[in-house]
């Protein structure tokens, strides 16, 4: 079992409550887990980044290999570690999370997502976010982007959007978020417009693909999005670039063309190759 977030940590212990048998080694390169579901509301002020935080002490009985795993032979059915030894595998589990496309959005890269955060992995982007919420004026301008499909949860830069909102309602009222979205449509919409509609109204400006909501260029130096149909400055910039399944996932064969993992729903083997099979955000079912 290769990653030990939500998917491959749960997968582990499954595996070992069905058949206690099983040989079942979780190799995982951090001492703990920072989980990004609930993580929107520390951006608001509502949960602290400590209850975030999830610890590998209650494995049991499955294996624990505290390094990195950075290939996979497939043929030979080895997994080669950050060490340089490797292990081998009967049946091997992915779960490999995602890595964001710093080359997809032009002039978004690592150093830019310290000036506007992307906050999709929890932790240090996280708080940079959250404080930057806490820094700005009272009726300044939040901008979200949002991606377009497929990336790692899918209803997830809506319910920041509403977490925001409830923060700026409460604390800084007279500012505005604008949501520039990739997409004419996104997952469960129809809530959250009608709660937005309800909680927060004349606060947040949704604007879809069709109405140039596809930002093309970010310039972190004057926090400006730019779209095929113009600019927005913003005081602070959420970018959520595009994803693909995280870097083991190439190594190991099981990605396509897309950058992301094609499995059979039923079993969550890979298409791609026998005896991989891939769970959680990095999978493409059907």
């Amino acid at each position: 079992m290769v990653g030990g977030g939500f998917a491959g940590a749960s997968c582990a212990r499954a595996l070992k409550q069905l058949d206690r048998d099983l040989a079942v080694t979780l190799i995982e390169p951090e001492t703990a887990y920072l989980a990004c579901p609930f993580s929107n509301a520390v951006l608001a002020g509502l949960r602290g980044i400590e209850a975030q935080t999830f610890g590998y002490d209650r494995l049991g009985d499955i294996g624990f290999i505290r390094k990195r795993a950075v290939a996979v032979d497939a043929e030979r059915r080895r997994v080669r570690l950050d060490d340089g030894t490797d292990i081998g595998y009967v049946r091997l589990v992915l779960a490999p999370g995602v890595d964001l496309r710093f080359d997809a959005l032009p002039g978004y890269d690592e150093a830019a997502a310290e000036i506007m955060p992307h906050a999709w992995k929890a932790g240090p982007q996280t708080l940079l976010l959250r404080d930057q919420l806490a820094a700005m004026p009272d009726g300044g301008v939040v901008i979200l982007s949002a991606p377009a499909n497929p990336f790692r949860c899918p209803p997830g830069p809506y319910e920041r959007a509403s977490l925001i909102a409830h923060y700026l309602k409460t604390s800084k009222p007279r500012s505005k978020l604008i949501i520039l979205d990739a997409k004419d449509a996104f997952s469960k919409q129809r809530l959250f417009e009608a709660a937005w509609r309800e909680l927060y109204p004349g606060l947040i400006e949704w604007v879809p693909l069709s109405s140039g909501g596809r930002v093309t260029e970010v310039d972190p130096a004057t926090r400006t999005l730019v779209t095929e149909f113009g600019s927005h400055k913003a005081d602070i910039a959420n970018v959520i670039p595009p994803q693909r399944a995280g870097r083991i996932a190439q190594s190991a064969g099981v990605a396509d063309q897309t950058g992301w993992c094609p499995i059979d729903p039923v079993t969550f083997e890979s298409r791609l190759q026998p005896a991989i099979h891939v769970v959680g955000d990095a999978a493409i079912g059907g």
